[in-house]
């Protein structure tokens, strides 16, 4: 339970990065265990100070302008240029679908990077989003390539949901996955994340050999679908030493 008014931002701050999106007092109140009235004020300071905006009844919270100006800086900090941006964005041309990039940052797997594409069937993707070690390839590419020790330590006790029929639950069909990520140099995610959701994802290495990212592209079932995935692992693969030579 949050002790200060601190502690209670914060989590409203988070919930707000969660889909819906937008949220009244009262439904964040319920979701944290916290007092209505405690949210309500909390939301006042940080409306004030534009961390957080309100539609024009009031009646919904979501994330405000300040946010994104901290998040850019912690873009800027890390020296993501336009030019990687370009790269990507040349890549989703393409292939016509959405293209983009994660990091590990600490404990957490963060989506970074999101070029949308325009068409009717999308996977949309933002940055900021975090991803669960087991399912889809910004979370098993990543992964695959940390120190065994912290993969033993990070997946030791834990089975995680099976939100759909091909999502990894174990540490030992996890292990395996890594096993043929790093053996083939990509990663494949098929009905993990959702019907019919497919996906391709390729690691992104530093000069020091150690991965900095995972470049991941997402698109839904269609005719040809296995073709598909396969030209899009192409792709990404001839992009795979740009992107890193661009890589801060």
């Amino acid at each position: 339970m949050p002790s200060t008014s601190i502690d209670k931002a914060v989590l409203i701050l988070k919930q707000l990065a969660v889909p819906p999106y937008e949220y009244k007092a009262g439904e964040l109140a319920r979701k944290l265990g916290m007092n209505r009235s405690s949210v309500y004020r909390i939301l006042q300071v940080l409306k004030d100070c534009d961390l957080v905006i309100s539609d024009k009844g009031g009646d919904y919270y979501k994330v405000g302008p300040e946010m994104y100006h901290i998040g850019t800086t912690y873009l800027y900090n890390n020296n993501f240029h336009s030019k990687l941006i370009d790269i990507l964005s040349e890549i989703s041309d393409i292939i016509k679908e959405s293209v983009g990039m994660a990091v590990m940052d600490g404990d957490k797997i963060m989506s970074l990077i999101e070029i949308e594409v325009h068409q009717p069937m999308k996977l949309n993707d933002v940055p900021g989003r975090y991803y669960p070690p087991n399912k889809g390839n910004y979370g098993k590419v990543l992964m695959a390539y940390q120190d065994p020790e912290y993969i033993e330590r990070t997946l030791s006790g834990r089975v995680f949901e099976k939100t759909f029929y091909n999502t990894l639950t174990t540490k030992e069909e996890l292990l395996a996955e890594y096993a043929r990520i790093r053996e083939r140099g990509y990663s494949f995610s098929i009905d993990e994340l959702g019907i019919d959701i497919l996906g391709v994802g390729i690691p992104i290495f530093g000069e020091n050999g150690r991965i900095k990212a995972c470049v991941a592209v997402g698109f839904y079932r269609g005719e040809g679908w296995e073709a598909k995935l396969n030209r899009v692992k192409d792709i990404l693969l001839s992009y795979q030493s740009q992107i890193e030579r661009n890589m801060p």
